[in-house]
């Protein structure tokens, strides 16, 4: 009787401790929950141009909208509600074939993605985790 309740009584103990070692903490502090508030600030410049033929980039509603004949340095923040694995597009044109472009997103001030291209056109995404 008393190696049964031996058995039972170190079964209870082993099958607690996996218990406890298997729940899911998450002490991460990019725990971050969606649907959220952001500012999402888009910016292009360049080392050899001054006007962009077009900039598109992902507006307040998550559209795309597009400028035309825009002065360098550019920069547009908006304030949009995301979702997880929403994106942030930005993308531009110019007349120049070997144009020096920078392309930058912000969200919240902080830069998120940098991108440098050597051509008439680029585009870049950012995606919400």
């Amino acid at each position: 009787m008393k190696k049964k309740i031996f058995k039972l009584s170190t079964l209870f103990f082993i099958l607690s401790i996996l218990f406890i070692s298997c729940s899911k903490d998450d002490d991460s502090p990019n725990n971050t929950t969606y649907p959220k508030e952001v500012q999402i600030t888009y910016k292009m410049s360049s080392s050899n141009i001054t006007t962009a033929q077009a900039i598109s980039y992902k507006n307040e509603s998550g559209s795309m909208t597009t400028v035309t004949n825009v002065n360098l340095p550019y920069s547009k923040t908006i304030t949009r509600t995301v979702n997880k694995n929403d994106d942030a597009s930005f993308g531009y044109s110019t007349t120049n074939a070997s144009s020096n472009v920078t392309l930058e997103i912000l969200v919240d001030n902080s830069v998120k993605k940098t991108q440098n291209f050597v051509s008439g056109t680029g585009a870049m995404v950012y995606s919400f985790q």
